[in-house]
């Protein structure tokens, strides 16, 4: 019993630890960028914010500073949120895919979509950058 209570108040403090709202600046500036989010949860870490949510159907991650500086952001959607260039090169070179997701990673530095493809035989990941080049990230065969 006793093992049970220190087991659940440890799991409590972790909860109130990681789900703590960010600083009003940080606050602000997600406010202003994302006006109508969805399952808003904040991860208060020693030098910067996260936060996942989801907006328009789309789930999203986003890594503030502390000061509320954009460090990095993560989505996750299907092959309609793909830019036209991508997803136009992507029909055209793997036609006998099927596009099974799109995971974006966006830095300020740059913007890489990664896509999952799927045949009969195989999952590839597909590494896009903004310019359109593709290369394959992995291949793993289907059991």
């Amino acid at each position: 019993m006793k093992k049970t209570l220190l087991s659940l108040a440890f799991i409590m403090l972790m909860v109130t630890a990681f789900a703590t709202p960010p600083n009003e600046k940080v606050l602000k500036i997600f406010q202003a960028t994302f006006k109508s989010p969805e399952e808003v949860k904040w991860y208060d870490h020693a030098d910067h914010f996260d936060v996942s949510f989801v907006q328009s159907g789309i789930r999203s991650n986003v890594r503030y500073d502390k000061d509320g500086s954009f460090m990095s952001s993560t989505r996750y959607y299907s092959e309609q949120q793909l830019p036209t260039n991508i997803l136009t090169k992507l029909k055209n070179r793997y036609s006998d895919k099927k596009i099974f997701g799109v995971t974006e990673i966006t830095s300020s530095e740059e913007i890489n979509f990664y896509v999952k493809l799927e045949d009969d035989k195989n999952w590839t990941t597909l590494k896009i950058n903004t310019n359109g080049h593709i290369q394959v990230y992995e291949k793993y065969k289907k059991a």
